[in-house]
């Protein structure tokens, strides 16, 4: 199915639109969201987007995982990464290049990355909408499962052949997947993910050969409101990242500081 596409007026239509969808999905489904500060922007995560062929993807993301490994030990106070999927989702939440492509089980946190910059009438925002039970059931390599596949969690067998150091031939199409609540980042930000496979194609092209749908919100409206009323909601620069920097970023916005 072909990406569904549609224009939503401020917070009030994107919440009645995303509320219509939900209500429309099987009972066990639910909605996955990502915010775009731009329309035009791709759904493809950013070790994929210089356009580079998967075995020089697999081999950067060895070197990167290594690398990480080695020199991320002195910062980790507690709760050390074990495995390779777990170093992963710390990586992608410290802002290395991965395979994954970072989603939230909450459509406000989507509008807050949506919103976080000026905007732009000609490309304006946008909030992806995926239900990851379907995604997955859709998935050639998992459809086989039918009714019993739901998101992946890195313990299942049929996440194997996305893992970094996986010992079974690769999969193709990206997945959906829980990810490792090691980043405070993460928790705040109820974060979840879909992983990539060999093939490098963006979601929206995978969507146009899949059952599955993924819905498109462009968000209309004054942009610097839209940010204020998020604000007022209590989705906040140190909810999002529960961090000293973006509480100071925080403040100052809100006393209204400015530099000269």
């Amino acid at each position: 199915m072909p990406v569904v596409s549609e224009e939503v007026q401020g917070l009030e239509g994107l919440l009645s639109k995303v509320l219509d969808i939900i209500r429309a999905l099987p009972p066990d489904d639910f909605l996955w969201f990502r915010g775009h500060v731009r329309q035009s922007y791709t759904l493809l995560p950013s070790l994929l987007r210089d356009g580079r062929p998967a075995a020089d993807i697999f081999e950067r993301e060895r070197r990167l995982l290594t690398r990480f490994r080695q020199r991320s030990l002195p910062f980790w106070p507690s709760g050390y990464p074990q495995n390779d999927w777990e170093h992963l989702f710390a990586m992608q939440h410290f802002g290395l290049p991965t395979r994954l492509l970072d989603w939230t089980e909450n459509v406000f946190v989507a509008a807050h990355f949506a919103l976080q910059f000026a905007g732009d009438d000609s490309d304006p925002p946008v909030v992806w909408c995926v239900d990851p039970v379907a995604w997955n059931r859709a998935t050639p390599v998992l459809s086989e499962y039918g009714a019993q596949i739901h998101v992946l969690a890195t313990s299942d067998d049929e996440s194997e052949p996305y893992r970094p150091d996986a010992s079974r031939r690769r999969n193709k199409s990206p997945v959906a997947i829980f990810g490792t609540h090691n980043s405070a980042r993460i928790v705040a930000q109820r974060g979840t993910f879909i992983v990539w496979g060999e093939d490098t194609r963006s979601l929206q092209d995978f969507a146009g050969e899949s059952s599955a749908s993924l819905w498109k919100l462009t968000l209309r409206g004054d942009a610097d409101a839209l940010r204020t009323e998020l604000n007022k909601l209590g989705f906040s620069e140190s909810m999002v990242f529960p961090e000293l920097s973006a509480l100071a970023v925080e403040l100052s916005r809100i006393e209204g500081w400015r530099d000269a």
